[in-house]
């Protein structure tokens, strides 16, 4: 394992990252509301979405206030402009969560000054209004967060709060997506006492029905919720180095590897590889200062995206994961110049996957941030079919042809827009040919990869 994490330490220890609000990130717009009223201190804002609409290939950022929703054209970032605003089921909300399916935005709230319910807008008429859906409280009146799997049509409740009690994590499908119905309960595993071995889930990633859980001091658990009446625990971490209160994670594109975060002051992000998913092994830790406090940390390419509260927007270089370097940091909160960290403040949430590759982040008392970072780690992606990859036909309807060099290209993964990975397929199996089962019309990106090398190109379903 390697401690990249005490390097840190040492590098850090003079607070020399201080001395200037950015690297290698560029601001490109800034907006802010002082004339709200704050909630918990000198909160006005908690998570941030994104939206890319296929149709107007116009890009939006949502930023969540603690009573209304907002939503801004940020196509032309220097031109970013608020379009539209929505008030939140629930008022004084600490904590909201937004989820994208579709031209469906998904909202629910907790920890608030009134009771709320599962709120669902359509987006399909920006910039000019946003219309309501659904609003209810009959499967959700409080929770934490929300995660969609597009592929399986799944919209999972995390924390759910309902009129006649409690669910550590509800399955809802959206089939209908203005009109979701439950599937299911997470059913927890139990320990050799029959008891159950954890209570709640804070946060989630799921992909190909597979759940990867954040469950507070319990650690992370790994449950196969394909057959939602056999659901079977795969995999645990739950007893690591600088372990805390287990708060999100994420995949990488190959899957094979798991980032994610504790939300305790100076508690760093983890990496472990489970490509043995029943012995998941750490790799490294790594945090932008020791005493900071990591919140949402996002895989995107051979990068970490992180809101990283106090310390603002930062982003790794993974390229190799077993020595992460920081890449570029933009500070978007400045009153702990002097290196004294005192928790949840500044930045709370990134969203990194816009087509145009900007970050949305959202700040708790300074508003959004739409930033760029300079000289992206990662692939660059082809938008021209080469001689040594080939896609076809392109646009596509249902099966897409592909051929490429078997020796040198092991997967490939299409993902879409947002970064949802749609499907992934090792391309000795695949038989140079992929079946875009339940895909919807739009853009996509079809990544080719091997040992050392990448390749994306772009893919147009119609």
């Amino acid at each position: 394992m390697r401690h990249f994490y005490l390097l840190l330490c040492c590098f850090f220890g003079m607070n020399s990252i201080h001395a200037q609000q950015s690297m290698n990130m560029e601001l490109l717009a800034q907006w802010n509301n002082t004339s709200l009223t704050t909630v918990d201190g000198d909160q006005l804002w908690n998570d941030i979405g994104g939206y890319y609409d296929s149709v107007s290939k116009k890009e939006y950022a949502i930023l969540l206030g603690n009573d209304s929703f907002y939503f801004f054209d940020v196509t032309k970032p220097t031109l970013t402009k608020l379009v539209a605003t929505f008030d939140g089921y629930s008022k004084r909300s600490i904590n909201r969560d937004v989820e994208i399916y579709d031209h469906y935005a998904y909202f629910v709230s907790e920890r608030s000054g009134s009771l709320g319910g599962l709120q669902i807008l359509d987006l399909q008429y920006l910039p000019d209004s946003v219309h309501e859906v659904y609003r209810s409280d009959a499967l959700s009146v409080q929770a934490h967060t929300i995660f969609v799997e597009a592929k399986s049509k799944r919209l999972y409740v995390c924390q759910n709060s309902l009129k006649n009690g409690f669910s550590a994590m509800d399955i809802l499908s959206i089939e209908n997506p203005e009109l979701p119905t439950k599937l299911a309960s997470l059913q927890i595993p139990v320990n050799g006492f029959g008891q159950p071995q954890f209570s709640k889930v804070h946060e989630m990633y799921g992909r190909n029905d597979t759940v990867y859980l954040s469950c507070y001091e319990a650690g992370l658990y790994i449950i196969d919720v394909t057959n939602l009446n056999n659901q079977k625990l795969l995999g645990t971490i739950t007893n690591y180095p600088q372990m805390g209160t287990n708060h999100s994670s994420w995949l990488n594109e190959k899957g094979d590897k798991i980032m994610f975060t504790d939300e305790n002051l100076g508690s760093p992000i983890k990496i472990f590889d489970i490509s043995d998913i029943t012995n998941p092994k750490q790799i490294v830790y790594f945090n932008s200062h020791p005493s900071a406090l990591p919140h949402n940390a996002y895989w995107k390419n051979n990068m970490a995206i992180v809101s990283s509260y106090e310390d603002g927007v930062y982003v790794y270089d993974l390229t190799d994961p077993f020595n992460p370097k920081t890449h570029a940091y933009y500070d978007t909160y400045q009153l702990n110049a002097d290196g004294v960290y005192n928790g949840f403040h500044g930045c709370w949430g990134v969203w990194p996957y816009l087509p145009s590759g900007n970050i949305l982040a959202s700040d708790i008392s300074e508003g959004l941030f739409v930033l760029k970072v300079k000289n992206e780690v990662g692939v660059k992606n082809i938008t021209k079919l080469n001689a040594e990859i080939k896609i076809f036909p392109n646009p596509v309807s249902n099966v897409l042809n592909f051929n490429c060099d078997l020796t040198k290209y092991e997967r490939v993964l299409i993902f879409d827009v947002q970064g949802q990975v749609m499907l992934s397929e090792e391309t000795q199996y695949a038989k140079n040919q992929l079946k875009l089962t339940n895909f919807k019309p739009g853009i996509y990106y079809c990544k080719f990869i091997g040992d050392g090398t990448q390749q994306i190109l772009k893919l147009l379903v119609n």
